[in-house]
């Protein structure tokens, strides 16, 4: 389905048979950057050509890696840790957060001067989280009062990184795991609340050589990344809005096929097991040192959940998804500690807070926390906020609503889903642009 700018979902029915799911979009992030910085050649299958990968690809173009696109596959003649060279322009990251502050770890280290921004909502993302950290350790930057666009200065020195994070954020980590490659010396990063660990495991793929101890990384610098082919599992975040269509459509029964399920990453399937759903794993494997799975879903009466603490890193992504099947339930369900939710593409709690009040579900949030009382969707007009989990959640909302749902500004769904609309289709569900 070509882009549109609102969506309107109407005549819903049931989901069954096996689905395909693009790949990893934090993975792919991952496997062009190490790539770029690899000795050799690199194929990588199954990627996911989002708008924001896409960001990625093109910096790294910018930074002088030969970068091609064969179909679905990338061909990356990788430069080597040290081999960047200078970009001729600003590096563009769009809306990507992960894209910005992992490759601003890069950047820090390099013997040439860059500056990376983004678009307007990038712009407001908060980067004090990775710009205090590397500039402790020497990196010179300059930023917009905390906030894109940061200009990277050669470092007159660099001393190793020996940082604990209280923030629990995979993108901190791994930018300063990026930094630390091409830093002399044995650095040490760790975190309060592990976080997914895609970075250290496509490290160990490569054979860069490091110890991870429960989280605590230890690595020295100036080793080499060995190329190999990377097969990108497919994303369990995206895979995450067709688990709960399947749990809330009555007599839907499908099969997600090559899945993702880092444990790191398999939040959003614990918490729906605890609330009833039918959900197994099968075909069980692992792919370039990533966990994999098949996933068959049956619609089931979930009900009610409490959450809070060290799951909300294990499904950040997934919440606004985890709400919609939260306000099909019939009792009260409360989740906290999600405040990083207001610092994401949009204000997410505010985003789903407005949006299911306008279905008619009684929510009320608070700086860190929402609760929700289950209900019926009554149908109604919701803004995405220009953020493409909040349009692909309410269009999945649309599958139990009494009647159509709108959702405004549904283009920016590209940026990690392209192709979400054509499986809506392609499962007979009636989608209309307007």
């Amino acid at each position: 389905m070509k882009k549109e700018s609102n969506l309107i979902i109407n005549n819903p029915k049931k989901l069954e048979g096996s689905i395909n799911i693009p790949g990893d979009k934090s993975i792919t992030h991952r496997a062009i950057m190490l790539g770029g910085l690899s000795d050799g050649t690199i194929n990588i299958t199954n990627s996911l050509l989002s708008e924001d990968c896409m960001r990625t690809l093109i910096a790294f173009r910018e930074l002088g890696v030969d970068i091609q696109i064969n179909g679905e596959k990338i061909v990356i003649v990788g430069k080597g840790i040290q081999g960047l060279t200078q970009p001729k322009s600003q590096i563009d990251a769009g809306n990507s957060g992960t894209m910005a502050r992992l490759l601003s770890g890069i950047l820090s280290t390099q013997s040439f001067d860059s500056t990376i921004s983004g678009d307007e909502s990038l712009v407001t993302r908060p980067m004090k989280r990775i710009i205090e950290p590397l500039e402790s350790f020497g990196a010179l930057i300059k930023s917009n009062y905390g906030k894109l666009p940061m200009s990277f200065e050669p470092p007159t020195s660099m001393k190793p990184i020996v940082y604990h994070s209280k923030i629990p954020s995979a993108q901190v980590k791994s930018s300063l795991i990026l930094a630390a490659l091409n830093i002399k010396g044995e650095s040490i990063i760790s975190e309060d609340i592990i976080t997914r660990d895609h970075t250290e495991r496509l490290l160990s793929y490569l054979e860069y050589p490091f110890v991870n101890d429960k989280g605590v990384i230890t690595l020295q610098g100036y080793k080499n990344l060995v190329a190999k082919d990377i097969e990108i599992p497919s994303d369990i975040s995206s895979a995450a809005f067709f688990i709960v269509a399947a749990l809330i459509k009555e007599g839907s029964d499908i099969t997600l096929n090559n899945i993702g399920v880092n444990p790191l990453r398999t939040g959003i399937i614990d918490v729906l097991l605890e609330m009833g759903g039918n959900i197994k794993l099968v075909n069980c494997r692992t792919v370039c040192n990533e966990p994999v799975a098949d996933i068959r879903v049956k619609h089931s009466k979930l009900n009610p959940v409490n959450i809070s603490g060290k799951i909300i890193s294990r499904l950040i992504d997934e919440l606004p998804i985890l709400f919609i099947a939260c306000a099909t339930c019939n009792g009260l369900s409360l989740i906290e500690d999600v405040g990083e939710l207001r610092y994401k593409e949009s204000d997410r709690i505010e985003a789903m807070e407005h949006g299911l009040r306008e279905l008619g579900i009684n929510i009320v949030s608070t700086e860190n926390s929402l609760s929700i009382t289950g209900g019926e969707f009554i149908g109604g007009i919701i803004d995405s906020y220009g953020d493409h989990r909040i349009v692909m959640s309410f269009l999945i909302a649309g599958l139990v609503s009494l009647k159509p749902i709108t959702v405004l500004n549904t283009s920016n769904i590209d940026t990690s889903f392209p192709g979400f609309a054509d499986i809506l289709i392609d499962q007979k569900i009636d989608l209309y642009s307007i």
